[in-house]
């Protein structure tokens, strides 16, 4: 690998990459932090819209904290459909197309998914300038598309994706997945065992101690008032969308109506939601409130207000390959116990044995498990937090990730 005197320049093609001020997703810009501290040069190189943003970027270019990002422009979308495939397929088509000749010469590409299409460039990039070319993986697309969207594997873009995938496992140098038990599939479907390397999500646990905004009005308001009245908050913080089957802690509310010492809190916003607000507000459920998403600043000051944070997924085949949720390392590093609905064979939950696994669409486990918690006594809830602390400082901080990540180049 050549270097300057600078250390080696990354370049990381990430569509959905986002920064602490634009908002979700953080993993390439807490990896790329830690790596400018190891030495490294990195460059993100993003779309200049997509649904997990929280706020438009000014201009094509800029630095956040000393991190180079370029956004590549692309149209705005509303849900799952056509618009949000024209995105994806120009950010890949105009990044084809952009020459990127200010930008010092990488010596690592990154390509990351969801979408595989991200490959094509990263491969073609990784060869004009003899970089060592590494294709993470963050969902498995297309089998979560097929799984969570209902597409079948004839249809013609899960079909071009398929195509996209078994290219990226054949010529990339390494894969890097965030499900642990990946390495199967990806073998099926073209990857050299031996290129096959699991980097998880994490924890900006440095950040969550020093950068901490209070909550708004409205969310400090509503907790107080819960802890006033004695309640176990159970707080769920993140998307509201199909893949969260969020209606089944809904149905949990409803079983748990009469038990009156038992709140969830629903934090953050997503497609599902006024479904989810309409439901509740027909079974005349007093025991459950939607709020607004926080930011990620003011995250810390939401969950450490909480007794229990929950997760949960739909059941699909498609879990039993892990998951790698950054909210659940977020409730853990705030030392919550955690309530576990996710049918996988890859509980972090149960490793750390910070907290409670239930089967996946289970409103009555969910209730029975909530009832049974409220009846504990808070240390013994206390020292299922600090394992879950501990675990995530052990395993799952970007200085450990990054290192992990290094180690590749």
């Amino acid at each position: 690998m050549t270097t300057t005197n600078n250390g080696p320049v990354v370049w990381i093609l990430n569509h959905y990459a986002g920064s602490r001020i634009h908002g979700m997703e953080y993993r390439h810009y807490y990896l790329a932090r830690h790596f400018r501290r190891m030495g490294l040069r990195p460059v993100i190189v993003c779309a200049s819209f997509h649904h997990l943003q929280t706020k438009r970027p000014e201009a094509l270019r800029a630095e956040v904290d000393g991190i180079p990002y370029v956004w590549i422009k692309t149209c705005r979308y509303e849900g799952n459909g056509l618009g949000r495939v024209v995105n994806m397929a120009g950010y890949s088509l105009r990044l084809a197309w952009k020459r990127l000749k200010e930008l010092p010469q990488p010596d690592v590409v990154i390509a990351s998914s969801p979408h595989p299409f991200a490959a094509l460039n990263g491969r073609r990039f990784a060869r004009k300038y003899k970089a060592k070319f590494i294709f993470e993986v963050r969902d498995l697309w297309p089998l979560s598309v097929q799984e969570l969207g209902g597409y079948t594997s004839r249809h013609p873009f899960i079909r071009l994706m398929a195509r996209t995938e078994r290219f990226a496992y054949e010529h990339c140098d390494v894969t890097v997945s965030l499900c642990p038990g990946a390495r199967e599939y990806m073998v099926a479907h073209g990857l050299d065992e031996n290129k096959f390397v699991h980097i998880p999500n994490g924890f900006d646990l440095e950040g969550a101690q020093r950068n901490v905004d209070d909550l708004p009005e409205t969310h400090a308001g509503v907790i107080a008032s819960l802890k006033r009245e004695g309640k176990l908050i159970v707080l769920y913080s993140g998307n509201h969308g199909i893949a969260n089957a969020l209606e089944h802690v809904v149905a949990a509310a409803g079983l748990l109506k009469d038990e009156p010492g038992v709140h969830f809190l629903l934090v953050g916003q997503g497609p599902e939601k006024p479904a989810l607000e309409e439901s509740a507000r027909r079974a005349g459920l007093q025991n459950v409130t939607f709020l607004p998403p926080v930011t990620r600043a003011q995250m810390p000051a939401l969950t450490r207000e909480a007794d229990l944070g929950y997760i949960g997924l739909q059941k699909k085949d498609l879990f039993k390959y892990g998951v790698s949720p950054n909210k659940l390392f977020e409730y853990m590093a705030a030392g919550l116990p955690v309530v576990f609905a996710i049918d996988t064979p890859y509980d972090k939950v149960a490793e750390a044995r910070c907290g409670f696994s239930i089967p996946a669409e289970a409103p009555q486990a969910l209730a029975d498990i909530v009832k049974r918690i409220r009846q504990m006594p808070r240390d013994r809830l206390a020292e299922m937090g600090d394992r879950g602390r501990q675990y995530v400082r052990r395993m799952h901080t970007y200085e450990v990730l990054a290192r992990q990540y290094v180690s590749l180049f």
